[in-house]
């Protein structure tokens, strides 16, 4: 085979690999880039007409070789970044190796004919199933959105699953969704907002005292609990006129929400925990 038709080849090759990585990673690294990245992969290549140490084929070679295109290919912020971009080379790197090794044994094409029905197949396979795939991933987000309505008032709450929130209201015994106060306050009478604002907020006792708008004091409960960032201690929380999950056609009046006045999550990511039960 004459090098510069091995070259080409390859360059091909590394390059389409490296577009639907991009595709597939929603990275935003722009072509020329992936131009670079082909580029390194092909010349590596051609150090097999050269008179280079064995060390050069060596498999950790080989992974260097990969680390480097997918440096030079892609805009990488951070390690997960850079991960889940190789893992998504090599995965489809694999696919259309396979699917050549495979039409070997099926076919009696030459080895050009081969490489080319190989890509074919593989970037089909490939855009048939990634929708189905990331579906799946979605579907298996344990993240929902909650509407919480009081009074006539409402917010929509980012909640997570958690199966170790086992809070019941002692009275009712209904289950507790806890919220984080920011998320909530708006919901809240003026009166435990002043408490939040001057740190009284863990007084319960004074709540009764400074609750002044109608309707709410009925509404008050106070949860015992065990974790929450405490060892244990009582919950401020409240009985809303409903709550909906999802945007779902049935509302859900039997449960309660709890006030915690610390973060349940750094990120932002979701501000509130309800157990599997309410969602059943």
């Amino acid at each position: 085979m004459y090098v510069d038709i091995l070259f080409v080849e390859n360059f091909l090759i590394n390059y389409i690999i490296l577009y639907l990585t991009k595709r597939f990673s929603k990275n935003d690294t722009k072509n020329i880039n992936l131009f670079f990245g082909s580029l390194c992969g092909s010349l590596y290549i051609l150090t097999i007409f050269l008179s280079v140490p064995h060390i050069f084929y060596s498999f950790s070679a080989k992974i260097i070789i990969s680390f480097l295109i997918i440096a030079i290919s892609f805009k990488i912020q951070r390690i997960a970044d850079f991960i889940r971009l190789l893992s998504i080379f090599y995965l489809i790197t694999f696919i259309i190796g396979g699917t050549a090794f495979a039409l070997i044994y099926l076919v009696n094409f030459n080895f050009n004919q081969i490489i080319i029905s190989a890509i074919i197949i593989s970037v089909l396979l490939i855009y048939i199933n990634w929708g189905y795939i990331t579906k799946r991933n979605t579907n298996s987000v344990l993240i929902h959105v909650l509407k919480i309505n009081v009074l006539n008032m409402s917010r929509d709450i980012k909640a997570i699953i958690d199966t170790g929130n086992s809070l019941c209201d002692p009275l009712s015994n209904r289950p507790v969704i806890v919220v984080e106060y920011d998320a909530i306050k708006e919901l809240l009478p003026e009166g435990i907002k002043m408490l939040y604002k001057n740190g009284q907020f863990n007084d319960l006792f004074k709540i009764p005292d400074v609750i002044h708008e109608d309707g709410w004091i009925n509404r008050l409960r106070i949860i015992p609990f065990m974790s929450l960032g405490m060892d244990k201690g009582l919950l401020l929380g409240f009985k809303p006129d409903f709550v909906n999950v999802d945007n779902n056609k049935k509302d859900i009046k039997d449960v309660i929400v709890g006030i915690c006045f610390n973060k349940l999550n750094k990120s932002g990511e979701y501000e509130a925990l309800i157990g599997p039960e309410i969602l059943c």
